[in-house]
């Protein structure tokens, strides 16, 4: 007969083989030996949530916390229940159980990592940083702290930060395919570029996950456009495509290469499959704005002309390259003309724009396309609020929208 130590240690490797059934078993076969022990209990809950069965494993605390005396096997199952809780979007809760688990034992390490994720995706920044600093105090030598406060300070805007937290973590962790991500857009916007590219390299050739595959190729395709390599850089393009063949972005990026190579007609071609696989097309000015480029290629101006004047708002490639905290545009308007998209103005108000009602982008537009005249009537202006007009005659307006000349403007 095994001894409680051999069959703990029967238990925890298979939960490391992954054989979650496996472990049930021998779970059960302890327990009937041995009765129900502290760490059985805490074996029980880690058994499901590794199985990423979180119901479950909110079940298995439930019933087990009560049991447990030690102040950290019962901050472990808590710990388990926070994580559950956060992967099933109950943040709030999540962070309760968090609070729980470190008021039992400050020093799990565990317990700090789980409630910074919940503090970073709640928007509490600062509290996350705390807990971030603290779990490295813990241990120092784990990659995930040092990835999420890296991500933490590029929210912040704290670019040295965030590079050297990355670059701990990419070090420590080569697949962490995000943390790469992050690192390399760094370096290609302070022109590290030769370190950009062999960061990107394993991610652009091996990766599997189009969340951060395609912003690569990406990324690596305009770094190629700019040291002047179009075939290099089309072929990353087309990489983007392979990976997403079904988001616009990829054939953007193509689109941009083939221009730069003087190929306007092929152009035309890939961005008409991006307007294929944009959700509403008015929602990329960015292919209107090549669109009129490509055709200044060719010797059309009438042609080129309709499609600038289209163009409105900013463009939304750059924020898929660079990611929205590092977005080098900075939402600069495509078109002095017409600043403001007026389907951003349209999703801020109804969340969706198409839920808007019949007639009303068009009065939106009215008093967009009057912002240029404003401007030039009110040179010295720091800024010129405009107001939305009412969505129901006589009604109220729903907002307004500031514009600060020679920046973007607040909605």
């Amino acid at each position: 007969m095994q001894d409680i130590d051999d069959a703990l240690a029967t238990i925890e490797e298979a939960i490391d083989d992954g054989d979650f059934a496996g472990a049930d078993e021998s779970l059960d076969s302890a327990v009937d030996a041995f009765g129900w022990t502290p760490l059985l209990r805490v074996f029980s809950a880690e058994i499901a949530f590794e199985s990423q069965d979180y119901e479950a494993c909110l079940e298995r605390v439930a019933e087990h916390l009560d049991a447990v005396d030690d102040p950290g096997m019962r901050a472990e199952l808590l710990t388990f229940r926070g994580y559950s809780l956060f992967y099933l979007d109950r943040e709030d809760d999540a962070r309760v159980a968090f609070n729980r688990a470190v008021g039992e034992d400050n020093s799990l390490w565990a317990a700090f990592v789980g409630r910074a994720m919940v503090h970073e995706h709640l928007g509490y920044l600062q509290a996350a940083l705390i807990d971030l600093d603290r779990a490295i105090e813990l241990d120092d030598q784990e990659a995930e702290p040092f990835a999420i406060r890296g991500s933490v300070y590029l929210q912040f805007g704290e670019r040295y930060e965030a590079e050297r937290d990355l670059g701990w973590a990419v070090e420590s962790d080569p697949y962490d395919d995000e943390s790469r991500l992050d690192l390399a857009r760094i370096k290609a916007l302070d022109d590290q570029n030769e370190e950009a590219m062999e960061l990107l390299e394993p991610l652009v050739e091996e990766g599997v996950d189009p969340l951060f595959v395609m912003p690569a190729a990406l990324l690596r395709s305009q770094m190629a456009v700019a040291l002047g390599s179009t075939t290099p850089a089309q072929r990353d393009a087309e990489r983007a495509i392979e990976v997403a063949p079904d988001e616009p972005w990829g054939y953007l990026q193509k689109a941009a290469v083939l221009l730069t190579a003087g190929s306007a007609g092929d152009a035309i071609a890939a961005l008409n499959e991006a307007e294929e696989r944009a959700d509403n097309p008015r929602d990329l000015p960015d292919i209107d704005a090549m669109k009129a480029s490509a055709y200044e290629q060719l010797g059309k101006p009438e042609k080129a002309a309709h499609h600038r004047d289209k163009v409105s708002g900013s463009s939304r490639l750059p924020a898929v390259v660079y990611g929205e905290q590092l977005d080098p545009t900075g939402h600069v308007p495509m078109n002095p003309n017409r600043p403001v998209d007026v389907r951003r103005v349209l999703k801020e108000v109804f969340g969706d724009p198409d839920d808007a009602p019949d007639g009303y982008a068009e009065k939106v537009q009215e008093v967009l396309d009057r912002v240029p005249e404003m401007i030039e009537e009110n040179p010295d202006a720091p800024e010129i609020e405009v107001e939305l007009p009412p969505i129901e005659p006589g009604g109220e307006s729903p907002g307004e929208i500031l514009f600060r000349p020679g920046r973007s403007p607040q909605e």
